[in-house]
């Protein structure tokens, strides 16, 4: 995340974050901007469609 912020693209780079993460993790990662927390079980469908929903068309 530093080093996004450093490159002045943490604005715009949609940053996800998946696996076994502690709950109580989880609102720091939130609140360093990672866009997405996807634990286990999380379908491919799913995730697929956060990114649609949050990236803007080419």
């Amino acid at each position: 995340m530093d080093g996004l912020e450093e490159y002045g693209a943490l604005e715009d780079t949609l940053v996800l974050v998946g696996g076994v993460i502690p709950e109580e993790d989880r609102a720091e990662l939130e609140a360093a901007g990672i866009s997405a927390i996807f634990g286990p079980g999380t379908s491919v469908d799913e995730t697929i469609e956060f990114v649609r929903e949050n990236t803007a068309e080419r």
